[in-house]
């Protein structure tokens, strides 16, 4: 059907981004190829993924009043929602987390970093060093919530253990 398409005579399209519709005037079907647009508002809660296909937009979110955004806020370049060729699913997209484009943290990402950074500098028992060291393991973990944890779990205890004094003696223990 979509080869049809390509070679019908009177095919009508628009592209946005990466985003593609066209028209087929034999069948009068409308097909859709590439990512479509993500609606999400600044906490996080996905509107729709279907922002350049879909009819359920909204200008403040209806879980938490938050705005919402199609974009990112950094390089404008939109959030990429439901890749239109691929087989339903059942499932919907993960939430991006980082623009596709210019890398950086979408907003209800950056507030969570934000939340993370704070709680971490404001606990007195580690020093400049560790909470350096550890929020590079945060930004990592927040990042990719399915990578392999091992890491910054065994630095996580190693501090913990470094930290850890009998206060009577003044020895430190260590694994």
């Amino acid at each position: 059907m979509v080869n049809e398409m390509k070679e019908g005579p009177k095919c009508y399209s628009a592209t946005m981004s990466d985003f593609k519709s066209t028209f087929n005037p034999k069948t009068g079907e409308r097909v859709y190829e590439g990512y479509d647009t993500s609606q999400i508002c600044e906490n996080g809660h996905r509107i729709t993924q279907f922002a350049e296909t879909g009819k359920h937009i909204e200008d403040h979110c209806s879980k938490c009043g938050a705005k919402t955004v199609t974009a990112c806020v950094h390089c404008g370049q939109k959030i990429r929602g439901h890749l239109h060729g691929t087989m339903p699913s059942v499932y919907e997209d993960p939430i991006p987390k980082f623009c596709h484009k210019c890398g950086k943290p979408y907003p209800w990402m950056e507030d969570r970093l934000q939340t993370a950074k704070e709680l971490l500098y404001h606990d007195d028992k580690l020093s400049q060093e560790d909470r350096e060291k550890l929020w590079d393991l945060l930004q990592y973990v927040m990042s990719d919530p399915k990578s392999d944890l091992v890491p910054a779990k065994r630095k996580l205890i190693d501090i913990k253990l470094g930290k850890a004094t009998d206060t009577r003696s003044g020895t430190r223990f260590t694994s």
